[in-house]
């Protein structure tokens, strides 16, 4: 099952709506890149490597970019495991998880946030 298919979904322009957590500990990433707390990183099980996400946390109105380098997460219920940096910046650090909006972005979208 693809991340896409377990996300609930809006539209083909309004993205994906998961829950996602954060994670701040571990030294090597599954891509093999040293991990970075704060940095805009994200695990997923299926995503690719190298895939670029708009997450958006619509309870703070606060979106980031963040990139697919490593696997995870492993518990249940969880579609993305965000680095500490872009929970912060997401504003979701006090909650832990929350329900997120994702939307792919293509290799040469860019996006003014």
């Amino acid at each position: 099952m693809s991340l896409f298919s377990a996300a609930s979904y809006a539209s083909p322009h309004e993205g994906y709506f998961l829950k996602a957590s954060f994670y701040s500990s571990g030294s090597r990433t599954a891509s093999g890149e040293h991990f970075n707390q704060h940095g805009f990183t994200a695990a997923s099980r299926t995503l690719p490597f190298g895939t670029r996400l708009c997450v958006t946390n619509p309870a703070t109105g606060r979106s980031v970019v963040v990139r697919i380098n490593d696997r995870g997460p492993f518990v249940r219920g969880r579609d993305l495991d965000l680095a500490r940096g872009a929970a912060v910046a997401l504003g979701m650090i006090e909650r832990g998880t929350a329900t997120l909006k994702i939307v792919r972005l293509s290799r040469s979208a860019s996006i003014s946030l």
